[in-house]
């Protein structure tokens, strides 16, 4: 949600593909490659929608003991 409040990712936090977050994670925060691509891998997973392919919207990944969890 910060990357899209500061328009790193689409104001609208919607029809993100993610390739497109696994570079801009890269690029603003100078991850490693590897992490850049587990993340947003992981959330395609979750999500059942395909790496390479699929988009989501930040609504989509807003999903109890999905992504967030109770501490």
């Amino acid at each position: 949600n910060a990357m899209a409040n500061h328009g790193i990712l689409p104001r609208d936090g919607r029809n993100i593909t993610f390739k497109q977050m696994n570079q801009v994670v890269r690029d603003s925060y100078n991850f490693a490659p590897t992490f850049c691509w587990y993340v947003p891998n992981t959330i395609a997973r979750i999500l059942g929608r395909d790496y390479q392919t699929g988009v989501f919207d930040l609504s989509d990944i807003d999903v109890h003991n999905g992504i967030e969890h109770d501490a």
